[in-house]
């Protein structure tokens, strides 16, 4: 029992480790370059440093902000390629408001909550619509059938493949539970890109 309990704690050790390793810096990347090198901008020790990122997208400013030991940096949006925050979520900009990096994959995949009319009487619902780049420093599109096919229009054999697989832009956005992704990117893998 005892070496039971002992095992369990050093899981719990490494795994905590491993977290903590894995987010410890949060701040801004100037370019994807500095992002596929690690090179932060602007950063924040996450183990030791008290900071923040405020992206500022409430009044659609066209600069975001880190807060770093008490001292304010501002930094234009279209300046930047994107922020990472101290558990490790990814964002980047499109029209001066922020979007979450959903999947990394053939295509870069991002959300935004946006607000939808379903009725004059029923007023609007809250809706997420999808975004995507070609890689990781593409230029950021709608998620859409017509979008998907012009990032790719160099492979007319993709472009027919994407049309018999996908019926509608809905169906680019379905999450496939058993390989845990987004079915246009395991569609893509399976393609050989």
């Amino acid at each position: 029992m005892k070496i039971n309990k002992l095992n369990i704690a050093i899981a719990f050790a490494f795994i905590f480790s491993g977290l903590t390793v894995n987010a410890q810096k949060s701040g801004v990347y100037k370019s994807f370059a500095d992002y596929a090198n690690g090179k932060l901008e602007v950063s924040i020790d996450c183990g030791t440093e008290k900071g923040k990122i405020r992206p500022n997208d409430f009044f659609c400013k066209d600069y975001l902000t880190v807060i770093k030991e008490g001292k304010k940096y501002d930094l234009r949006k279209e300046e930047i390629f994107g922020y990472q925050l101290c558990d490790g979520k990814f964002f980047r900009f499109l029209n001066k408001t922020h979007m979450p990096l959903e999947e990394k994959g053939i295509i870069w995949i991002y959300s935004k909550d946006a607000f939808e009319t379903v009725s004059p009487k029923s007023g609007t619902k809250r809706v997420t619509q999808y975004y995507f780049s070609r890689g990781g420093d593409g230029e950021i599109k709608y998620l859409s059938l017509k979008n998907l096919k012009a990032a790719f229009l160099e492979n007319d054999k993709l472009i027919h493949a994407i049309d018999t697989q996908f019926t509608s832009d809905l169906s680019l956005k379905s999450f496939d539970a058993s390989h845990n992704m987004f079915k246009i990117n395991h569609f893509l893998e399976d393609q050989g890109l």
